[in-house]
């Protein structure tokens, strides 16, 4: 067996340097691994191979199952990108070389497509930070009117159950045990067993209302950064062909997918709003009671993948190391989202303008499986035909809309502390009023406060307003002259209690989210349980 494998590989290196299958210009060809595909990266092109493996979960070792695996490949994925996929392509081997036909003994078959612009990759675009919000938007607005459409029935009903969801997990866990020590802690794998164990036995009601509703559908199956390109239009490709039960599930598991790979590029904040804008454009706010479930799910399965490379010998040291880190990553990402409050909560998030106080929010909120309510989003309802700021002081920020904006943002922030249990309202709070105002609706609600305040140098902040306002992203209108308006006019919150929070918003927003998160749960769970009125 591992010779015949050794021979594939072979032939796919000379595939890689041969003449006659690659124009002049295609050179050189550039080689991408995955478990399951080797991926040759020409200029304008790309040909994807089936690695002739057997997973148990995708079988391709033979010629015919990989012929068709290409086939049914190019069909799904012409849903989400149409113009992206030529054709599967078969490739023949003469006294000349390889050639791209079908005239001969057939070899091989690949998937044949256009390439991508590696700039406009959204793992590149994040990394590069030329994301915008307004990009996050139009991805989230394209893979709902997907789902929408998606194809649906009692076959993909099936594999939204609770009987599927449970075997996967198992499977899952299975399948990781090889890599506990080496990607995962004996410690982090047992603690994801035992809640994924105990969620699944608290919301059977919920999994199956879910299936009722029609809520499963036919969708990509593995919604990675990587797999997402940001042209003129929004481009998804590489969703999984081989196994049905992987591609077919809830919507709210496949926003999850994209929404948890973000924060595992180092952006969570984004990641919570992409699933926030995805659960408003499909009206279904349930979604948010199964973040937690999902990410945890989806960030298992990218670490279960990564660590598979482990035991690959075709890949390099380089990618083993990268991939082993990776791995360390995703099951943190999991670890951490089975961590949530045990007691009813409202946390402000509080900072001045351009300290990063959203983006931690955002993040949190994702960690935690909250929700979070923004005094600049509330700001601009109350006030929608008030595009402009007028400066400081003024207009939509007067003293009197200032006022009425906190007033809504916690009548909004109790609508779903009384649903959700906790919440998390984003706001400078530089008035000692506007902090007294949660403080004392917490107090009626017979729920606790805790308080994240977000600080970073001035010049600092000067740089990430300028930034800002080049790129015209967010809601917020403040500028550096805000900015120094606001600490002249701050009152500070005193003593910092074991109730208060203070954060270095300089430091890398994942560890800060992290950081924040693990504080709010060993402070909060410690504390005697209160019921809401």
């Amino acid at each position: 067996m591992k010779s015949s494998i050794d021979n594939w590989f072979g032939m796919v290196q000379r595939l890689r340097n041969s003449a006659t299958l690659w124009k002049k210009d295609e050179l050189p060809i550039e080689v991408i691994q995955t478990h399951i595909s080797v991926i040759l990266l020409g200029k304008y092109s790309v040909l994807k191979l089936k690695k002739p493996v057997d997973f148990g979960f995708l079988d391709y070792t033979t010629l015919e199952k990989r012929r068709l695996a290409c086939e049914s490949e190019i069909e799904l994925n012409r849903r989400l990108c149409p113009d992206i996929y030529l054709g599967t392509q078969p490739i023949i081997e003469d006294n000349l070389g390889f050639h791209f036909s079908d005239e001969g003994k057939i070899i091989e078959y690949g998937v044949l497509m256009k390439r991508l612009p590696e700039e406009f990759m959204l793992d590149r675009m994040v990394t590069d930070n030329t994301i915008t919000e307004a990009m996050i938007v139009r991805i989230a607005d394209k893979l709902n009117t997907f789902h929408r459409t998606a194809r649906r029935g009692a076959d993909v009903d099936a594999y939204g159950g609770l009987e599927t969801i449970r075997h996967n997990w198992e499977e899952n866990f299975e399948q990781t045990k090889p890599y506990i020590d080496r990607t995962i802690s004996k410690a982090d794998f047992e603690q994801i067993q035992t809640w994924v164990g105990r969620w699944l036995n608290e919301n059977k009601n919920l999994l199956k209302m879910r299936v009722e509703h029609g809520h499963i559908c036919d969708g990509h199956g593995d919604l990675r950064c990587e797999s997402v390109c940001v042209t003129n239009g929004i481009c998804i490709f590489d969703c999984i062909e081989f196994n049905d039960r992987f591609r077919c599930a809830d919507v709210a598991n496949e926003a999850a997918f994209l929404a948890m790979d973000l924060a595992a590029y180092g952006r969570p904040d984004l990641g919570y709003f992409f699933y926030e804008r995805y659960s408003e454009l499909a009206a279904d706010e349930q979604i948010f009671k199964l973040f937690p479930f999902n990410r945890c799910y989806r960030a298992f399965v990218r670490g279960k993948v990564l660590s598979f490379q482990l035991d690959e010998p075709e890949v390099s040291d380089g990618q083993h190391e990268s991939a082993r880190k990776r791995a360390e990553n995703y099951f943190k990402i999991a670890v951490n989202s089975a961590k949530q409050l045990q007691n009813p909560t409202i946390i402000m998030i509080a900072g001045l303008s351009g300290t990063g106080k959203t983006s931690v929010a955002r993040a949190i909120a994702g960690e935690l499986g909250l929700r979070v309510v923004s005094s600049d989003a509330v700001r601009k309802s109350i006030f929608p035909e008030d595009n402009e700021s007028k400066g400081y002081g003024k207009g939509i920020y007067s003293e009197e809309s200032r006022r009425l904006t906190y007033q809504k943002m916690v009548e909004k922030g109790v609508e779903i502390l009384q649903k959700d249990g906790s919440v998390i309202l984003d706001a400078t709070f530089q008035n000692a009023v506007d902090r007294e105002l949660v403080k004392q609706t917490a107090e009626s609600f017979g729920v606790q406060t805790r308080v994240i305040e977000c600080r970073l140098d001035p010049e600092l902040v000067r740089r990430r307003l300028t930034l800002r306002a080049e790129k015209k992203d967010g809601l917020s209108d403040a500028t550096w002259e805000t900015y120094k308006k606001q600490i002249s006019e701050y009152q500070s919150f005193g003593n910092v209690s074991d109730a208060h929070l203070v954060l270095d918003t300089a430091n890398n927003l994942s560890e800060n989210s992290r950081k924040a998160s693990e504080w709010l749960t060993a402070k909060v769970d410690k504390l005697s349980k209160s019921n809401m009125t």
